[in-house]
């Protein structure tokens, strides 16, 4: 029977955000299971609707409740869920914050959208982390400034939220791990259905990796059979989804292999797959013992855990945080983490003793019967009323149209063009209209800077064209490079070496290999490193502009070895020659090249690389003269000889990517302004009103002239609008919240 009291029909309705779809071996998401216990308690006038997180290209099929799907590393759809839900009819959402659930860095897609809902926004935080990264704790934070309520699941978690993040108790709700209601039965009662009668079953599900441990859970098993013949170890559940994109299914095997070792072939079963609740739920009728054998004990939740109790299963765990708590007062047995003979000492002892076995699984049966998925749902409606009945009213406006850097109001990045422009050894230099031109070989800046888009585009979106493009991009510098002695400029499309670099190619090279260390994928870091320890130790940057590419590749590598001394060194020997380079009042006119922006870019990622502030101030005055020059981004003709009036994708780039580096150093909001203008420049804000950037192909024209657009689509462009559009995505993620009207009548 429906709970219809008046609190709960005040609900207009209530939208969840998180996973969906029973992913995590036959338990059903935490969203889903928590979705259908609130419904079921709320009347069918008041929608219960779900935002689901997509993590693969395809998406899912989902049920009706699903009414807006979210590419996880396309933040635009962050932004346009908010607009979806606030012109929706609800009035609080939801939210399941996992780090892993949500894209970019640390999960900081989320707070896209987050700062545009304009209902109240409740957060079940299912990792509350005692010690947090930095910049963990940074998104961290935010997520609960915008919160009106963070609910945990254990008091441990209650404590982290006070002590480590300063979050005070009232704004904190404690609402356990809901569960589903199963009987108390013997085990012998389901055993019958897996063949399994009259043996002793231990069960471990989840998803698989190697934090489970269940290696020891094997190890510990001789000498439980050898008391107890007759005993089963079941391993149910998938190898986790990230660990097999990496590792294939090399751990399982590993498992199996020592299985077979110990000659405990029939005494341990794998089922690497998915189950429905109905067969988990028979699977966890049939145990006698469950066993979570975890790590990991830095675990403030565990979904498994408490199913396995509210189904009266006796437990045997390390004493991860969620087990310490769950598992007293005689509820369940502890032991070490990586201790075999524990393992085995307690199992046997349980095994033993038919009484107090009974007893550790009546104990934990009525521990759990407040925690079924009926009480966890009334106690999120109460909580649900409570913020609903604080919140003011605020106008269903599409907030992303009011921001300069909305994701919604720019283009989709896309690696069309870029895919075009190259073959399976690198990318041309010259295009004619569309089509590559490899008559002129493929240049080493070109790579390098290449490298830099690819890896961009992979770390925000995470397709796999990205990473294949930045392989080849990389595998190519490395031939250029060869032992760093002699670097050449070019390769021809015959295949030979040609030419020495010159000093801003070897610049831009350290930059792209920088970028591959600071932010590419595991696979790559060897090899980058590598490269960038042979040019170090081979070369010599004299011009301003390599020195600046430099700075950014230097400075990038620090942020993934900040205790690499030489690397270190190398950036400081740069730094100040570039200053005294700068210091000059015509430093732009003597600047060798159209990329002014990359000198103000240069010196305010050193300045955060060193901790300088003086060098940040030099930035800002740097940044000062570069948006007089440009008329505050909307006019990039190149001084000196110049006669056609030129403007070249390249200084629009390298003037967001000095803004975007100075505004995410210090938040100045009025940059967005200019960083707006020159993001229009490419779409058709510019002296001939004509769009540079090609929206069909996702190319970039060469040039705008005083008479019209250059009609060639080449490598520099291309990669130089590429680079900008993803930095503006990524600003839009950091754009401040604006205030609305408040339509409150009573305020």
């Amino acid at each position: 029977m429906k709970d219809t009291t008046a609190n709960l029909r005040r609900h207009r309705g209530i939208a969840f955000v998180g996973n969906y779809l029973p992913r995590k071996c036959g338990i059903a998401t935490f969203t889903h299971d928590l979705a259908e216990a609130v419904a079921q308690q709320c009347e069918p006038s008041q929608p219960v609707l779900i935002a689901a997180m997509n993590d693969i290209p395809e998406g899912y099929i989902y049920p009706d409740r699903v009414r807006f799907e979210l590419r996880q590393d396309f933040p635009v759809d962050y932004t346009r869920a908010a607009d979806f839900l606030n012109f929706s009819r609800i009035n609080v959402v939801s939210l399941q914050h996992e780090y892993g659930i949500f894209g970019g860095k640390w999960g900081a897609n989320i707070l896209t959208g987050l700062r545009d809902i304009r209902c109240p926004v409740v957060v079940t935080c299912h990792t509350v982390l005692k010690d947090p990264k930095p910049e963990q704790r940074e998104v961290f934070i935010e997520i609960a400034g915008i919160a009106s309520k963070l609910v945990v699941m254990s008091e441990r978690a209650v404590e982290f939220l006070e002590m480590t993040y300063n979050i005070p108790r009232s704004k904190i709700a404690l609402i356990p791990h809901g569960i589903h209601d199963m009987p108390f039965v013997d085990p012998a009662y389901y055993k019958d259905k897996f063949g399994m009668e009259g043996r002793r079953v231990l069960l471990t599900f989840g998803l698989l990796g190697p934090n489970k441990g269940i290696e020891h859970m094997i190890e510990a098993l001789p000498a439980i059979v050898k008391k107890h013949p007759k005993t089963t170890y079941l391993i149910l559940g998938a190898t986790h989804p990230a660990i097999l994109k990496l590792e294939g299914e090399s751990h399982r095997l590993g498992l199996q292999r020592r299985v077979r070792e110990l000659g405990l072939e029939d005494h341990v079963l794998f089922h690497p797959r998915f189950v429905e609740l109905d067969e988990l739920l028979e699977y966890l009728g049939a145990t006698d013992i469950f066993v979570t054998p975890y790590l990991n004990l830095d675990q403030i939740t565990s979904g498994a855990l408490a199913y396995a109790m509210g189904a009266g299963k006796a437990v045997v765990s390390t004493p991860y945080w969620h087990a310490e708590e769950l598992l007293a007062g005689g509820r369940g047995r502890l032991v070490p983490p990586e201790d075999p003979e524990a393992l085995s000492r307690e199992i046997i002892d349980l095994l033993d003793d038919e009484v107090e076995l009974a007893a550790v699984r009546k104990r934990a049966y009525l521990h759990c019967r407040s925690m079924t998925w009926a009480a966890v749902a009334r106690s999120y409606l109460q909580l649900f009323d409570e913020v609903r009945s604080h919140a003011s009213v605020t106008a269903p406006v599409a907030t992303s149209m009011a921001r300069p850097l909305s994701t919604t109001n720019l283009p989709a990045p896309k690696l069309d063009h870029l895919e075009r422009l190259g073959d399976d050894i690198g990318l041309s230099h010259h295009a004619r209209g569309p089509l590559p031109d490899f008559s002129h070989g493929y240049w080493l800046e070109d790579a390098a800077a290449g490298l830099v888009a690819a890896l961009k585009f992979h770390d925000m979106f995470g397709v796999p064209e990205a990473a294949k493009l930045s392989e080849r991009y990389l595998t190519l510098l490395q031939h250029l490079i060869g032992d760093g002695t002699t670097v050449a400029g070019l390769m021809s499309y015959d295949r030979r070496r040609v030419d020495d670099a010159s000093d801003v190619a070897i610049g831009k090279t350290i930059w792209g290999l920088g970028y591959a260390v600071g932010h590419g994928p595991a696979l790559l870091h060897g090899v980058a490193i590598d490269l960038f320890n042979q040019l170090l130790a081979n070369v010599r940057i004299t011009t301003p502009r390599g020195m600046a590419y430099s700075i950014l590749g230097a400075s990038n590598c620090l942020r993934h070895f900040p205790g690499a001394f030489a690397v270190r060194r190398f950036l400081k020997s740069l730094v100040k020659p570039l200053t005294v380079a700068l210091d000059a009042d015509d430093w732009i006119d003597r600047w060798d090249g159209a990329d002014w922006g990359v000198a103000p870019q240069a010196l305010t990622v050193a300045a955060t690389a060193l901790e300088d502030n003086d060098l940040f101030e030099h930035a800002l005055k740097q940044l000062a003269q570069l948006r007089k020059l440009t008329s505050d981004g909307t006019l990039f003709e190149r001084r000196n000889d110049n006669t056609d009036a030129e403007e070249l994708p390249v200084s629009v780039m390298a003037f967001i990517e000095a803004l975007g580096a100075i505004f995410q150093k210090n938040r100045d909001r009025e940059l967005l302004g200019p960083i707006r203008a020159a993001a229009d420049w490419f779409l058709g804000a510019n002296k001939r009103g004509e769009s540079v950037y090609d929206f069909n192909s996702g190319g970039c024209h060469d040039a705008l002239t005083a008479s019209g657009l250059n009609e060639n689509l080449g490598t520099e462009s291309t990669v130089s609008c590429l680079i900008a559009f993803l930095t503006l995505h990524r600003l839009a993620g950091h754009d401040v919240e604006l205030t609305l009207p408040n339509l409150d009548p009573s305020s």
